[in-house]
């Protein structure tokens, strides 16, 4: 695969001009961008892109910061087309969840683990309201930028609110955003990848004011020209930390690779482990 790549991001990126953060371009936090954004174009590009060694080292990761056992009760939160939690169950893990707001993703995924007769179950649902008793889960993960979402700020703390609604007593909750104080070091206006001949172009405005990046991504590749908006609340580790206070969650320590780096400000990603207490 010809592939322009970073270790720790979600796609990966060239800087053709950089104009510094702007509060001026077209407003699109007032659209619902995720009910349409996570096609079959995010899924090739943005999924079916990584390869498993990069999925295998990422599922090593939640398995040692979650201090996971084979029997506990696992929920990957946002979990698209399954990768890490298809993962957790050819592994052995016997009660593995996932959950997503695209049904195709969960369709897909579902025909994986069919075909492998893994014990893993899939649900589609709305991360807001999560379908599921109180204290259902020993451990959470929501990764790679699935948060964030929503234009109105208390949905996205609901978010937080139902996680730690469902995690049991001692649960435990790894979160994976992008890292706003480095996007306000490093912000690049544009950018494009490449993935095997199609390729992603973004132009983004990062609203000072709200926290949003607000983009518009261009795919050209198999099949056409598709432009799709895309508006992310963009959070520093402090914010973060006084989410999970305010929803009842324990913040535990924050890391910057999938390798267990203490997070700078050097760091595009952070990945932040909270507890509830017992």
């Amino acid at each position: 695969m010809n592939k322009k790549s970073s270790p720790d991001s979600n796609t990966t990126t060239s800087t053709v001009n950089d104009r510094g953060p702007r509060g001026d371009a077209k407003r699109l936090s007032g659209v619902n961008w995720w009910k349409t954004f996570f096609d079959d174009n995010w899924k090739r590009l943005g999924f079916d892109s990584i390869d498993p060694e990069r999925t295998a080292a990422e599922t090593d990761f939640l398995e040692k910061a979650l201090d996971l056992s084979k029997d506990e009760k696992v929920l990957d939160l946002a979990c698209g087309v399954g990768r890490h939690s298809l993962v957790l169950a050819r592994r052995g893990f016997k009660h593995v969840v996932g959950l997503d707001f695209t049904q195709a993703y969960i369709k897909e995924a579902i025909a994986k683990a069919e075909d492998e007769d893994l014990a893993v179950e899939f649900v589609h649902g709305d991360m807001k309201d999560l379908p599921f008793a109180d204290e259902s889960f020993d451990a959470v993960f929501n990764i790679y930028t699935s948060f964030g979402y929503f234009a109105d700020e208390r949905d996205n703390e609901k978010v937080v609110k139902e996680i730690a609604r469902v995690l049991k007593p001692g649960g435990r909750f790894l979160q994976d955003v992008v890292h706003r104080d480095y996007i306000v070091r490093h912000f690049q206006s544009r950018g494009w990848s490449e993935h095997d001949g199609e390729y992603l172009m973004e132009e983004r405005s990062f609203d000072l004011a709200t926290s949003r990046n607000e983009c518009s991504w261009v795919y050209v590749g198999k099949q056409g020209r598709t432009e799709k908006p895309v508006s992310l609340r963009m959070y520093s580790l402090h914010e973060l930390v006084a989410m999970f206070t305010r929803a009842g969650l324990e913040y535990k320590e924050a890391w910057g690779t999938w390798d267990f780096q203490p997070l700078t400000f050097d760091h595009f990603r952070q990945k932040l482990l909270a507890v509830k207490p017992k």
